[in-house]
């Protein structure tokens, strides 16, 4: 959650009662309780004091190679499991295999890939969605309006030795008439609704849509079956009490 971070958070974690987000001191900003308060899935709780940890130590301990789909993820500290493979290692940008809307939209973008295929990666933050679809032979562009997110992206991308382009910026920034295999977009639900006409408006194939909770799917569906597009697939997985969504939509025949 980038919100927190630029709060001055200490660190980030998922817990199986949630994200907790630890600040220096007694109690965290009041700016971040109104974050928590405002984010779909974020949850509110009074500040506790925790003892002293190795977190260095603590946070590596959690993370492992994952595969999604035909790629293998895994952080650089830890040996390769497999090829082809990703190395991404936790930073401020979200998006390094361990949330569940990660991994969802991950496995939705590459379902089915062909090499060559056009991407178009919105509100990319880490890089990840993009990188792995590189991995795989495509091309594209990912784009997001946090610079944090950008460097981090650009970041990944010369670690993994891939050519990808990322810019700071809005949906505005594409040509309107710019066209892609395959859009992939990964945000809360409040920030992903606004954008769903511009989204489609850039799908000459696959939208893939992800970040939103079981309970905001019927949202989902209605915005995108009005405008008559398909839903293909829709994957559930539950992580710290909510159970998340990522979907495929395929646009009006003829569209």
């Amino acid at each position: 959650m980038a919100e927190f971070w630029s709060l001055g958070t200490l660190g980030l974690e998922e817990t199986d009662d949630g994200l907790v987000a630890y600040f220096a001191g007694d109690d965290p900003p009041a700016a971040a309780l109104e974050v928590a308060e405002r984010i779909a899935g974020v949850r509110a709780h009074p500040a506790e004091r925790v003892p002293a940890r190795d977190w260095e130590t603590e946070w590596r301990r959690g993370l492992a190679p994952r595969r999604v789909g035909p790629l293998w993820i895994r952080p650089s500290w830890c040996e390769s499991q497999g090829r082809p493979e990703l190395v991404i290692d936790p930073q401020q940008a979200f998006g390094s295999g361990e949330h569940a809307t990660t991994r969802l939209s991950l496995a939705l973008l590459l379902d089915g890939f062909a090499p060559g295929e056009r991407v178009l990666d919105v509100g990319t933050g880490s890089g990840i969605l993009l990188l792995g679809a590189l991995r795989l032979g495509a091309n594209g562009v990912g784009l997001d309006v946090d610079p944090v997110a950008c460097r981090n992206a650009a970041s990944n991308a010369r670690a993994n030795g891939l050519p990808a382009r990322f810019f700071c910026g809005t949906l505005d920034a594409l040509a309107p008439g710019a066209r892609f295999d395959r859009v992939v977009a990964n945000m809360l639900l409040g920030r992903l609704e606004p954008l769903l006409e511009r989204l489609r408006a850039h799908a000459g194939g696959l939208l893939v849509l992800s970040g939103y909770l079981e309970s905001e799917a019927p949202r989902v569906h209605a915005a995108m079956q009005a405008p008559r597009w398909t839903l293909t697939r829709e994957l559930r997985e539950a992580q710290s009490g909510d159970v998340w969504c990522a979907s495929v939509w395929s646009p009006p025949s003829g569209a």
